[in-house]
């Protein structure tokens, strides 16, 4: 038998003992989908953020989550799925959200949005 009718055999077996029973973890990733940038918006301003490949929960049951801050003000994590509901003063703002991991650290680079509210 040739190298090469005796490689694929052998090829197929170990690719299929090496992926059998692993399962790929997909990364993680979020955007801020609403308020547009650059749009005038009332107060409440309702920050909408999708993630993908995370599940928001509690650190403490070893689920991600975000950290929101304003205008570079101190980060609140946000442990809840769903649109979070900022009041905010009339002016412009920019709304900074990092999607954190269950230590807090950070999964990904934060990500923004500027606004005017009315």
């Amino acid at each position: 038998m040739s190298l090469v009718r005796m490689a694929l055999p052998l090829a197929l077996a170990f690719g299929a003992w090496g992926f059998a029973g692993s399962a790929v973890a997909a990364t993680p990733s979020f955007a801020i989908t609403a308020p547009a940038a650059g749009a005038t918006v009332s107060s409440p301003v309702a920050i909408v953020v999708a993630v993908q490949n995370a599940k928001i929960g509690k650190p403490t049951d070893g689920l991600d989550h975000l950290h929101v801050s304003v205008d570079g003000g101190p980060a609140m994590a946000v442990y809840q799925p769903g649109p979070v509901d900022l009041s905010l003063p009339a002016g412009k703002h920019t709304v900074e959200v990092e999607l954190a991991g269950p230590t807090h650290a950070a999964l990904l680079p934060p990500k923004s949005v500027t606004f005017t509210v009315r």
